[in-house]
């Protein structure tokens, strides 16, 4: 399914514009050389021209989300020489929402172009971290949320999109002390599901959506990949973006780097 998927979008995006736009400008992306994607669908301010505005479902930007995995990716750079692949939807989630199904992102076929843009980005860096490091990656789909401003949730709908993770290291490497939300934790961040609780269940608002569904480890072609939604009082701190960068390179060289 995801090959065929990665075909389909490659062949859209790569048509000649016959729109208003090109899609391939409303779509920023670094390609990367850690098996560490960093996806960001919704803090885009720009306009997709000749497409009228979503009359459904949210549209609220999630701001400040962009900033933190491009300090993210800089960061982590600058403390090991290799960079995470980076993949921003620069439009505005006003127009259109890159974390959902094609029947939902858009009420305008003519915004379709750039949706297939950014889910072509997305699903050619998968399959090139899966050919490049064949011991497995980690897609991170970095989000923000106000309902609980000072929490910080996990998405991989109970567990299903980190198959491979599971499979390898068990529960500890998604609830452990070693996991992301265990290690953000341990750095003083509240983070749901709890380390208290041995469940994978997660916060049904936040369970992981579109992109960590189409391109997580259960599908043959995927990753691990897991949602993050940055509560606000957190985005606006001045140290997020180290202390997330040193959680994932704690992750990173725990569970997926051993083992390419």
């Amino acid at each position: 399914m995801l090959r065929a998927l990665i075909g389909f979008l490659f062949a859209v995006s790569a048509l000649e514009p016959a729109f208003a736009y090109d899609p391939n400008d409303l779509v920023g992306s670094v390609a990367g050389s850690l098996p560490l994607i960093l996806t960001v669908p919704h803090d885009g301010s720009e306009p997709i021209e000749g497409v009228s505005l979503r009359r459904k479902g949210a549209t609220v930007r999630d701001v400040g989300t962009r900033e933190l995995a491009e300090r993210v990716a800089q960061i982590i750079e600058a403390k090991t020489g290799k960079r995470p692949y980076l993949v921003i939807a620069k439009f505005s989630r006003k127009y259109l929402d890159a974390n959902r199904s094609e029947a939902e992102a858009v009420e305008s076929a003519d915004a379709l172009p750039a949706y297939a843009a950014y889910h072509a980005r997305v699903a050619g860096f998968v399959h090139d971290v899966s050919t490049r490091f064949p011991g497995g990656g980690l897609l991170v789909d970095v989000h923000g949320q106000s309902d609980e401003p000072s929490t910080i949730f996990r998405g991989t709908r109970d567990g299903l999109t980190v198959k491979t993770l599971l499979a390898r290291h068990g529960v500890a490497a998604v609830q452990g002390e070693q996991s992301i939300t265990g290690l953000l934790e341990a750095k003083g961040y509240h983070v749901m599901p709890s380390m208290a609780s041995d469940s994978l269940h997660e916060d049904p608002r936040f369970a992981g959506g579109y992109t960590v569904f189409t391109y997580g480890s259960h599908r043959p072609a995927g990753i691990d990949a897991v949602q993050l939604e940055f509560g606000r009082a957190y985005r606006r701190k001045s140290n997020l973006a180290e202390d997330f960068a040193d959680v994932l390179l704690t992750f990173m060289n725990t569970y997926i780097l051993s083992s390419n």
